[in-house]
C-alpha cells in the first residue's frame, strides 16, 4: 500500500514538475485533510456512532470470552469426575463457542467487517462534502493543483498556499 503511495506522489511529482516547465502561471494550493475532518461536526457526530456501535460490539465480545473461559475452568475443575461422554461434550461445546467467538471477530474486525463498512458508510457522504468543496474552490480560484497534506506527503509548503482553513469555513457555511 506504501509502494502505491509512493508512486503516486512521485507521479504528481513528475507531472507538477513537466507542467511547472511549461506554465509560469501555475496556481498551487494544498490542505489538511485530517484537520478538516476533525474539525468537522458530521465527522464528530458520525465517529460518535461508530465508536457507540464498537463499544457495543466489545461488550458482546468480552462476554463470549467470558463464556469460553467459564467453560475452560469448569472442564478443568470437573473433567476428573466426568465420564468419557461428559469431558467429550464440554470440550466440544468449548471448540463451539471458541469458533463463534473467532468468527464474530472476523465479522466484526475483520477487513471487511461491520466495521469497516459502517465507517465506509457514515463517512462517504461527508468526504464527498468536502471533496465537493475543495473542487469548487479549486475551479472558482482557478487552482491547477491542490495536495493533500494530511496524507504524509507534503514536505515543506508556504502557508499562503494553505487552503484549510478555506474549506473548513466553507463547510461550517453548509
Amino acid at each position: 500500500m506504501k509502494i502505491i503511495k509512493l508512486i503516486s506522489v512521485l507521479a504528481a511529482g513528475v507531472v507538477f514538475l513537466s507542467y511547472s516547465a511549461y506554465s509560469a502561471d501555475l496556481k498551487l494550493g494544498y490542505i489538511d485533510s485530517e484537520r478538516i475532518l476533525n474539525e468537522s461536526q458530521d465527522y464528530k457526530d458520525a465517529k460518535k456512532i461508530l465508536d457507540a456501535e464498537e463499544k457495543e460490539y466489545s461488550r458482546k465480545g468480552r462476554q463470549m470470552e467470558l463464556d469460553i473461559m467459564n467453560i475452560q475452568d469448569e472442564i478443568e475443575a470437573q473433567s476428573l469426575m466426568w465420564s468419557e461422554e461428559k469431558k467429550l461434550e464440554r470440550q466440544q461445546e468449548y471448540q463451539q463457542k471458541y469458533m463463534e467467538y473467532q468468527q464474530f471477530l472476523q465479522e466484526i474486525w475483520g477487513q471487511t467487517g461491520k466495521l469497516y463498512q459502517r465507517n465506509l458508510e457514515l463517512s462517504k457522504p461527508i468526504i464527498d462534502k468536502i471533496n465537493t468543496v475543495i473542487q469548487k474552490i479549486g475551479e472558482e480560484e482557478g487552482y491547477d493543483l491542490i495536495i493533500d497534506a494530511g496524507m504524509g506527503t507534503l514536505v515543506y509548503a508556504k502557508p499562503d498556499y494553505d487552503l484549510t482553513n478555506r474549506i473548513i469555513e466553507e463547510l461550517k457555511k453548509k
